[in-house]
């Protein structure tokens, strides 16, 4: 049975559907099987990936049509269950019926065999779908930005979470958005977070203009711009998750067809060649299992851990939040 998740925040506008793209789209990368559901009635999710589908939730929750018969595939391995307009009225619909806090978990029950994992992107507020929405899930991600009111608001929907799931247990990541390094108010801020909630936060997702761009262009940042802070950053967010869920693909199941990544103009610097290596084009996106290197933190002593995107490695530490990145050629945006 998959992981349902649901990825939401009471406040709009701190990059949810940006998160469950692109940490969607890595989980894809890595050999999972994900299904997107969009509860949220803008339909944002649809655009960001630069998708059209014929049918939408409406019909799964209000007509009675099957969630299988009205899944669009987006890209290799990642499935879309899209949302318009039209489940602003399916709402009151919904709260008529009497099992209505448990619709989208019956909707959603046949695929749990067929995905690693299916991602719901809430509203930005408590309604009837983002109810749903938790009731069915087995885990919940929160993104927020790193900033005064939103953390106020973080506070209340853990109150909501732990009283509609009867603990925090399922709460398992905080997410911090456009982040800002540069200012003192968002490290402060961080810190605060950080010393509430403990390893819940992850490693910042850092202020980037790629990602919007990408999902104005209806792509993830791994296909827009795979270079990008945005990229590594989320890339990280991935192989922690994955960690945390101990997801590792299997060996049966395909490869996914990944676009090609720029070639630099220039040979890479000089040093030493990993044996693995695998020319750009071939390489996958999103790579390793966050596994062990040999160098400890300079810093704290831990061990470091790594992800890779395209040509571009990150090693990075748990325990104190140290990063290094690490370009094996072109430039960095």
């Amino acid at each position: 049975m998959g992981r349902i998740i649901a990825v939401t925040n009471l406040k709009g506008g701190i990059g949810k559907t940006t998160t469950v793209v692109n940490l969607s789209a890595g989980l894809a990368l890595k050999g999972a099987r994900v299904l997107l559901v969009d509860v949220d009635a803008q339909g944002n999710l649809a655009m960001a990936l630069g998708a059209r589908p014929r049918r939408t939730l409406y019909e799964v929750l209000v007509d009675g049509a099957q969630a299988a018969d009205c899944r669009t595939a987006v890209r290799p391995n990642l499935d879309l269950i899209a949302a318009d307009a039209t489940l602003l009225t399916a709402q009151p619909t919904i709260a008529r019926r009497p099992d209505w806090p448990r619709v989208l978990d019956q909707a959603l029950r046949p695929l749990r065999t067929e995905y690693d994992f299916i991602v719901i992107d809430c509203g930005g507020s408590l309604t009837v779908l983002n109810l749903n929405a938790l009731n069915a899930a087995s885990d919940v991600v929160v993104p927020t930005t790193v900033e005064p009111f939103s953390i106020r608001g973080l506070d209340m929907l853990v109150t909501q979470i732990t009283r509609l799931k009867g603990g925090a247990g399922s709460l398992c990541a905080i997410v911090p958005t456009l982040f800002d390094a540069r200012t003192r108010q968002s490290q402060e801020l961080l810190a605060e977070l950080q010393a509430r909630y403990g390893q819940l936060v992850t490693a910042p997702i850092r202020v980037n203009v790629r990602l919007s761009e990408s999902s104005a262009r209806g792509q993830t940042i791994y296909e827009y711009d795979p270079r990008s802070r945005g990229a590594i950053d989320y890339a990280q967010l991935v192989e922690r998750l994955s960690e945390l869920w101990r997801f590792a693909p299997q060996p049966t199941r395909p490869a996914p067809s990944v676009p090609a990544a720029p070639q630099p103009a220039t040979p890479p610097p000089a040093g030493p060649v990993r044996p693995a290596q695998a020319p750009v084009s071939a390489a996958p996106v999103v790579t390793g299992a966050g596994s062990m290197l040999s160098l400890a933190c300079p810093h704290c002593g831990g061990p470091l851990r790594r992800a890779t995107v395209a040509g571009y490695r990150v090693a990075y530490c748990d325990h104190c939040r140290y990063r290094r990145q690490e370009l094996a050629g072109g430039t960095r945006r």
